[in-house]
């Protein structure tokens, strides 16, 4: 059992540390999107997890991603060439590493997401996904807080996360 979840946790380092590397190396623009992709409705974020905010911070750095990367593509609300789901499936806040007084000195938040990004014009989906996590983690003793550096850091991996995985589809 103890060696089955130390396999786990070390797959697991392995693929994150893998998806940070290669994330650096992403980024999309217009002309990466298929040539008829001009417009994108990127949804309201579909929360499982009753924190609005949150959902609303996932949504905001979605759109932040399409405006830094795909300057060509215009972003409306409605009758778009292609649309952007997400839906924020969990969130987890969890004690990480204990000092010697067993007090917590760091803490890791995961968040889930399922993410579709859908061709309406060729009825087809570019890129989807029904289990996507990232995880970031803050330091109590550094007074950082779960909302603005541990969450803050995780929607950062996914925003990579998503062009990382996004543009193996395209």
């Amino acid at each position: 059992m103890f060696s089955r979840n130390v396999s786990q946790l070390l797959s697991f380092f392995a693929v994150a540390l893998a998806a940070c590397l290669l994330a650096g190396c992403y980024s999309f623009t217009a002309s990466t999107l298929p040539s008829h992709i001009k417009t994108v409705q990127i949804h309201e974020v579909e929360d499982k997890t009753l924190d609005p905010v949150l959902a609303n911070n996932i949504h905001t750095a979605v759109v932040d991603m399409f405006k830094k990367n795909a300057g060509g593509v215009r972003l409306v609300n409605e009758e778009a060439n292609a649309d952007f789901q997400i839906t924020l499936l969990s969130y987890t806040n969890k004690p990480e590493n204990y000092n010697s007084n067993s007090d917590v000195e760091t803490y890791r938040v995961t968040i889930r997401v399922s993410v579709k990004f859908y061709d309406n014009v060729k009825e087809r989906i570019i890129y989807e996904s029904n289990s996507l996590s990232a995880d970031g983690t803050y330091d109590i003793q550094k007074n950082e807080s779960e909302d603005r550096h541990g969450q803050a850091r995780a929607i950062e991996k996914l925003q990579d996360l998503i062009i990382a995985n996004a543009l193996a589809k395209w």
